[in-house]
């Protein structure tokens, strides 16, 4: 859980930004995570990601975290769709 941990703090400090050219560090903190999660647990790690992503995007103040939350989740659901 600490690299899952990891990771959500990455994305909501850049959901919070909400910079469009932060989108690759994002890919790049989810990247991470897979690399350092057995594959096994890959996608429940994931799928506890995209629910932070998903509470964040929820919470989101401006239409620009708004975009970027999705981003981030459409670049989760990719990725878990590769593991199947």
């Amino acid at each position: 859980m600490e690299h899952v941990h990891k990771c959500t703090t990455v994305l909501r400090q850049l959901i919070a930004d909400g910079k469009t050219n932060d989108i690759p560090r994002a890919e790049k903190a989810i990247n991470e995570l897979l690399a350092a999660t057995p594959a096994p647990q890959q996608k429940a790690s994931l799928d506890s990601v995209r629910s932070v992503v998903s509470a964040h995007r929820d919470a989101a103040a401006s239409g620009i975290q708004f975009d970027f939350a999705d981003t981030v989740n459409n670049y989760i659901e990719k990725l878990m769709r590769g593991l199947e």
